[in-house]
Formats: structure tokens, C-alpha cells, sequence
């Protein structure tokens, strides 16, 4: 009698589980990295992480980014029920206090890596605009998303410190220049690279137009945006698919047109689904690529780190990102969630307690022992944003974003199916 009784609990634990959406279950599991990986003293979450199956590795280094995608995801596990609000509140207080009081930075700019224990820099690390920029948005969420009065006065504090004239002009050393530089080091100075071309570069602008009045007007025009035309899908630039998802995973570009006619939804949409199609396509006849199983993006590989990407700029040696094909689901949610399946089922040791590996490559019969924070974290965003815009509704709600996109000369469009839409419009 026992043992039917305990063979039936584990039968009705296996139903409900079965029963489980999958995309929430990625969801919930990239939640759980920020819980796990993230310091009980300064709240600093770790770049990255061993996976399920691996021996664990003392990996001691935060990104600030990530530490943007950790808020972020305690305001989603409040609000999706996976952890209490209160612990929500407490961790992001935690974090907003220890960047406040221990992390370095340099007019109100974050250092890229830091010691996830101290807040030290590491690694000699860069004070990085787009990393800043990407904690940012994150913070901004937590904010909006949770409504707690700490956490905004540190929050409003922390974005009125960020100096953006000096990091658009080197500190005056360049008057008029109309692109945000890439960063600085106290041992060499500004970074030459600007962000100049089409890339993740969007939420950048969004922030720098709301936060600071001086802002060229012809910044945003003047950005660069390569054209690629890929099985009749016309979008910028293409490359890695974090390009076309960072910026997307906070701010909603959909229904809106630039002042040019641009619409970037339709750009980001047009260049996931033209990434699944060359992986379809498979010109380099590597295993494992159809019409589920595709994902090019900036990830590890058998020979380390790499851009990984096509159309457009391509850069591809059958390395794959199962989170990165996920989290198109804002795009794509038909597509990406067949990849989800079809990822979990083809390479069940890919996927673990916080999801999907950073990446694999059949034809190698390789994958990553670790994950990545931040593309946990574009996932989570993204599954969240397919289901019902938690995100977007949170980020685009405050004020300092509202101003930035007016600034910019965003227009809400009434064109009817926004899959079918042109990338651009001619303004009249």
C-alpha cells in the first residue's frame, strides 16, 4: 500500500512537471542562475558558470551586465512567483547599495569586470559605455517593475551621475563628436572605437537622448546601418544574433518608425529569421544545422570565444547557441520555440539546471561546460516579452526612456500585420 502510494505521488509530480511549458521553464531556470550566482554580501552576479554535469570551477569574476540581467530577473520572479517581493527588494537594494559604495567607475561609468566578492576591477578591465548602458536598462526594470522607494532614490542617483558628455566627447577633447566612445582605462585613456554602426548600440542612444539634454540631433541619424539582403528579408548588418537582441530585450522598438522610416522590430525580426534560413541552408555543410536546430551568436567554441554569425557578416564553424535561438522568441516565438524543443531533445546533455548551454558543435561533438549570465538573461527577457510584454511594459513606462525616444522622433505606426511590414517607410 505504501509503495502504490509513493509510485503514484511520483506518477502525479511527473504529469505535472510534463505539463510545464518549456519556454517558462527556460525562464524560470535562468532565474534561478541570477539567484545562485550572484554574492550575499555585495549582490554581484558571476559572468558565468559551470553547467549541470560539470565538475565546478571557482569562477570569481562579475560583469556588471549580468549584475543589470540579476535585477531584472528578481523583479520577473516577483511578479512570475518564484520568489517572495520582499527578497526581491532585499537583493536589488543590495546590489544598487554595493554599486554605490564599492564599485569603481569613473563618472558615473561602470568598470566591465569586477571581483563578484569586492567589487575590485579585474582583469584590467575597461569602464565600458555599453556594459554601463546594459546595467542600466536592467536597474531600470528592477525599478519599475518593483516600485520601492530605495530602490528608485538609488536608481535616480545612479543614472544623474552618468556623465554623458564626457564620454561622447573624451572629456572635451573632442567637441563635436557625435558618437558615444566605446570606453576608458585609467592606463591609456578613451578607447578610439565610437559606437558608430548598427548593433547593439540602440539602447545606448535611447538612454544617452533621456539623459542628457545636449545630445546631438544628427547622432542618431548618422548611425551606420549596412544593409544585407538575405532570401528577401532586408536588415543591418546581420552577424551574431545578441546584435538584434540586446537592445530589443528592453526597449520596444515594435510599431514605431524612426524619423528616417526605420523600424527595427522588422530589422530584427527579418535578420533572426534570415539566420535560422542560412542555417537551413547550411552552406558549409556542418551536422546537426535544419530548419530547428540553428542559432548563430557571439559564444564559446571548440577553439574559444567567438562572433559567431551570419548572414551579412559571417562567421561560422558549426557552433551553435541554443539560448540565443530562444531568445528570439520576441521575434519569433513559432521558430524559437520549435528550437527548444528541438535543442532539448537532439542534445539532452546540453541542457541543465540553468538551461541550455552557452553552445555546442555537432560536428565536432563538442559543447561548453559553462553558461553565460547576459545570454540567460536576453533569453529570460525575451520569453517573458513573447508572453505579454512584462518587460517592454516596465522599461518603456519610465520617464527617462519616454523622454529619450521622443527625443529620437519615434512614431507609433498603424500599418496592420507587423510581420508583414518594410523595414523602411519613406517619411513624408
Amino acid at each position: 500500500m505504501l509503495l502504490t502510494s509513493v509510485l503514484c505521488g511520483l506518477a502525479l509530480q511527473s504529469s505535472q512537471a510534463s505539463k510545464v511549458d518549456l519556454l517558462d521553464d527556460l525562464s524560470r531556470r535562468a532565474g534561478q542562475y541570477f539567484l545562485d550566482n550572484s554574492d550575499k554580501s555585495t549582490g554581484f552576479t558571476l559572468d558565468r558558470a559551470r553547467g549541470a554535469g560539470y565538475a565546478p570551477s571557482e569562477f570569481n569574476v562579475a560583469s556588471i551586465a549580468a549584475v543589470g540581467f540579476a535585477l531584472s530577473s528578481y523583479a520577473v520572479g516577483a511578479e512570475r512567483g518564484w520568489i517572495s517581493r520582499s527578497e526581491a527588494v532585499r537583493r536589488c537594494r543590495l546590489t544598487l547599495k554595493s554599486i554605490e559604495e564599492k564599485a569603481p567607475q569613473e563618472r558615473g561609468w561602470l568598470y566591465h569586470w569586477l571581483d563578484f566578492k569586492t567589487g575590485e576591477r579585474q582583469w584590467q578591465s575597461e569602464v565600458s559605455t555599453i556594459d554601463t548602458a546594459i546595467f542600466l536598462c536592467g536597474m531600470i526594470v528592477a525599478e519599475q517593475g518593483l516600485r520601492d522607494r530605495e530602490i528608485t532614490q538609488r536608481a535616480d542617483r545612479i543614472l544623474n551621475n552618468v556623465d554623458w558628455k564626457w564620454a561622447l566627447t573624451d572629456n572635451g577633447a573632442k567637441p563635436n563628436e557625435l558618437f558615444i566612445g566605446h570606453g576608458w582605462k585609467p592606463e591609456s585613456g578613451f578607447i578610439q572605437w565610437r559606437w558608430a554602426g548598427y548593433s547593439e548600440l540602440l539602447m545606448l542612444y535611447v538612454l544617452a537622448y533621456g539623459g542628457y539634454e545636449e545630445m546631438p540631433k544628427e547622432s542618431w541619424a548618422k548611425i551606420e546601418r549596412p544593409l544585407v539582403n538575405y532570401n528577401e528579408r532586408a536588415f543591418f548588418a546581420g552577424g551574431p544574433l545578441f546584435l538584434h537582441q540586446m537592445s530589443h530585450v528592453f526597449v520596444d522598438f515594435k510599431n514605431k518608425r524612426d524619423p528616417a522610416g526605420y523600424d527595427y522590430w522588422v530589422a530584427s525580426r527579418n535578420a533572426v529569421l534570415a539566420n535560422r534560413d542560412y542555417c537551413i541552408d547550411n552552406p558549409k555543410g556542418f551536422e546537426g544545422y535544419s530548419k530547428d536546430i540553428w542559432g548563430l551568436s557571439a559564444s564559446d567554441g571548440p577553439n574559444g570565444y567567438s562572433a559567431h554569425g551570419a548572414p551579412g557578416w559571417i562567421e561560422d564553424d558549426g557552433t551553435l547557441a541554443p539560448s540565443s535561438a530562444v531568445a528570439c522568441a520576441m521575434f519569433a516565438p513559432v521558430e524559437s520555440r520549435q528550437a527548444a524543443e528541438a535543442f532539448k531533445k537532439r542534445y539532452p546533455k546540453s541542457f541543465g539546471t540553468y538551461g541550455y548551454t552557452i553552445s555546442l558543435n555537432p560536428t565536432r561533438n563538442w559543447q561548453s561546460p559553462d553558461v553565460i549570465g547576459i545570454d540567460l538573461g536576453q533569453m529570460m527577457l525575451s520569453i517573458e516579452n513573447a508572453k505579454d510584454g512584462l518587460i517592454h511594459k516596465w522599461f518603456m513606462s519610465h520617464p527617462l526612456v519616454k523622454k529619450g525616444m521622443a527625443k529620437i522622433g519615434f512614431r507609433t505606426t498603424k500599418e496592420g500585420d507587423a510581420t508583414k511590414r518594410p523595414l523602411r517607410v519613406e517619411p513624408r
